[in-house]
């Protein structure tokens, strides 16, 4: 199970093995609140991660921003599925940097912006899936999707 965290829009995807199977959007951005809103997400990453009972967890590592109260709400969220993982020693966790996954499918290039990212992302997933989806769950997606290609040749 992947998945592409945010405080307010959290994208997730499930695959067996190397085929996709379904994927969602966890939505809390009408609620102003950024604590509730918060707890609301890792409440709701729980009720998946219990549902969908995944062996793997891939995560997109979170990297540093400026503004510190956004680095220690995504510190929480993605701690929820760090501690899960912790709680059930049958779940691998895995966190991948953005540049990382982006590379293995061959996005990732010099000078282009966050948007264009995204763009990119929602393209590829529509290309390949046949589908439109949101850029929070195209993330989540194509994190999986990288995550698999790591071990292609390693057969």
């Amino acid at each position: 199970m992947t998945f592409d965290t945010s405080s307010s829009k959290t994208g997730w995807a499930i695959f067996d093995g190397a085929i996709y199977r379904t994927h969602g959007l966890i939505d809390l951005d009408k609620e102003k609140d950024s604590e509730k809103r918060t707890k609301d997400m890792c409440l709701e990453i729980t009720r998946l991660l219990n549902t969908h009972k995944p062996g793997i967890v891939v995560v997109e590592k979170m990297n540093v921003s400026r503004n510190m109260n956004v680095v220690r709400t995504l510190c929480k969220i993605i701690d929820c599925l760090y501690y899960y993982s912790i709680l059930n020693p049958d779940i691998d966790y895995h966190e991948m940097q953005a540049s990382t996954w982006r590379g293995l499918l061959d996005m990732q290039k010099p000078g282009r912006k966050r948007d264009e990212y995204k763009e990119l992302s929602v393209q590829y997933i529509k290309d390949r899936l046949k589908m439109d989806v949101t850029d929070d769950e195209s993330d989540a997606l194509c994190i999986g999707y990288a995550y698999i290609k790591q071990f292609e040749n390693l057969e």
